[in-house]
């Protein structure tokens, strides 16, 4: 038990510092690259506050200060870092509220999204999968792996799109937003568990169908072993090791896909409020989002790695 206990604590120290390693780099990335891009939250601030574009290096230089804008870039980002490692992330500029209470608000519609994709995704990705490597019927395998590589394929943006202008607007099925309830949940469902479902299958297929043609498998369907029997001992483990690997992209495109997703379907989630910070500049939004998704990234990647580990000890966990 002390063992264990020593183990996971070793383990949970390398994550915290691998997770502020890579906070802290995406941070100082992002940060300088918006800080040198054309056009600034002040200025958009100013034209805000006028009405107008038409502002004065004045009013820009007021807002400028208002937000804290002034200085270096590197003075600026040390400033910003020195408030953040306290847990002030600062305020939008768009809103004027504090970031953090912002992404309280955003956060649970995104991980909601996310959560109901993973309970579709995830037992009919395994299912395609399977179907396409074991399937005596040697074209349906082959329609179903060229279905998976069409879901991965397909443009997030594009299916979106498509869905809203046949589902809603011509059909009248579904609500086009969050706020036609439950229903408003189906096509942003569909559309990031496309590329999820796709992904995995394929994934699935290979692994299953390399486990399968492995001579102890041979050996043991000559010994009279069931069908049933050799998946579940000798191919599942390879399978899960497979699908562990794949989560990192898995997460990766779910974030990129929540981008489209909750700006095209209107959830006011994470991705959403990301896109509405990069329009208006607002650097202290992008930092937080941009902390978001790479704690998200980071962690389910190494959590996905422990598990492999655990699964597989030939697999390093740690």
């Amino acid at each position: 038990m002390n063992g264990l206990l020593v183990r996971w604590t070793r383990w949970s120290a390398r994550l915290a510092a691998e997770l502020a390693l890579v906070l802290g780099i995406t941070s100082l990335l992002a940060f300088g690259l918006i800080a040198l891009a054309p056009g600034d939250a002040a200025t958009r601030l100013a034209q805000q506050r006028a009405g107008h574009p038409g502002v004065t290096e004045d009013q820009v230089a007021s807002a400028r200060r208002e937000l804290g804008m002034e200085g270096s870039v590197p003075e600026r980002y040390v400033r910003w870092l020195g408030h953040a490692v306290q847990g002030d992330l600062g305020k939008s500029a768009r809103t004027g509220r504090p970031v953090l209470t912002e992404l309280a608000e955003r956060v649970p519609v995104t991980l909601s999204l996310a959560g109901l994709t993973a309970v579709v995704a995830l037992p009919l990705g395994l299912l395609v999968g399977a179907l396409a490597a074991m399937l005596p019927w040697r074209p349906a395998r082959r329609g179903l792996r060229l279905t998976g590589l069409l879901a991965v394929s397909l443009p997030t943006f594009w299916v979106s799109y498509l869905l809203v202008v046949v589902l809603a607007e011509q059909l009248g099925l579904l609500p086009t937003s969050a706020d036609g309830g439950p229903a408003g949940y189906v096509m942003p469902l569909v559309v990031l568990a496309l590329p999820a479902v796709g992904l995995l299958s394929r994934v699935v297929a290979v692994s299953l169908r390399e486990a399968l043609a492995q001579p102890y498998v041979r050996a043991a369907q000559a010994r009279g072993a069931t069908t049933v029997s050799i998946v579940v001992r000798d191919a599942l483990p390879n399978v899960a090791g497979a699908v562990l690997n794949t989560i990192g992209l898995i997460v990766g495109g779910m974030l990129t896909g929540a981008l489209v997703v909750e700006t095209v379907f209107a959830h006011n989630g994470i991705g959403d409020y990301f896109v509405q910070a990069v329009n208006f500049r607002d650097l202290m939004a992008i930092q937080a989002c941009v902390l978001c998704f790479a704690l998200a990234f980071t962690a389910t990647n190494r959590l996905a790695d422990r598990l492999h580990g655990r699964i597989d000890p030939r697999v390093s966990g740690g």
